[in-house]
């Protein structure tokens, strides 16, 4: 089974980035995560460009999505929104539908107390104009999470290293019901 999982956040000490990093290193055998490259890669938005043939970034973009089985997104909140360049990634991919009924996955994490809860709904919001499926079990909203990764970017928190691999678990679950249902 394959996932994409691709961070909300180009900073390089990003939270959001170092949890697709714990998922993949404590994921099922089955299971393989793969990191996205950073999003910064794709040009600002045009439709002048979105052609049969769209700039090379774009394309490897929807080809990364297109192969997946799954998606996992990870990505802080900016101003009570998801961070500029995902949206504008998204935005790539409307008429193109790579996401059209693939499962994913949802982590959102802030140090805030309340956590990322205005960029998840969001991004709920999003996904649900993409027709992407978002797996309710494997949405999941952590906060204070500066005090839950270590320096290193390994989870410290055992509450929360359970509920990442409950959520990627929920999604390969989704992804395997969906397979044999055909």
């Amino acid at each position: 089974m394959k996932l994409l999982a691709i961070s909300g956040s180009l900073r390089k000490g990003s939270t959001n980035t170092a949890l697709l990093l714990a998922a993949q290193k404590n994921s099922r055998e089955n299971i393989e995560i793969t990191l996205a490259d950073p999003l910064d890669r794709i040009p600002h938005f045009n439709p002048d460009l979105d052609t049969e043939t769209p700039p090379e970034s774009v394309q490897v973009w929807r080809d990364e999505l297109k192969k997946a089985d799954g998606i996992i997104f990870s990505s802080p909140e900016y101003a009570f929104a998801i961070p500029g360049v995902l949206k504008n990634a998204l935005d790539w991919i409307v008429s193109s539908a790579e996401l059209y009924n693939k499962p994913v996955a949802l982590i959102n994490a802030s140090p805030s107390y309340g956590g990322a809860a205005k960029a998840q709904a969001a991004l709920i919001q999003l996904l649900g104009v993409l027709t992407a499926k978002v797996v309710d079990k494997a949405v999941l909203n952590i906060a204070s999470v500066n005090k839950k990764i270590d320096a290193e970017g390994n989870i410290s928190d055992p509450n929360t290293a359970i509920e990442l691999q409950n959520c990627v678990n929920a999604l390969a679950e989704e992804i395997s019901m969906n397979q044999n249902s055909y």
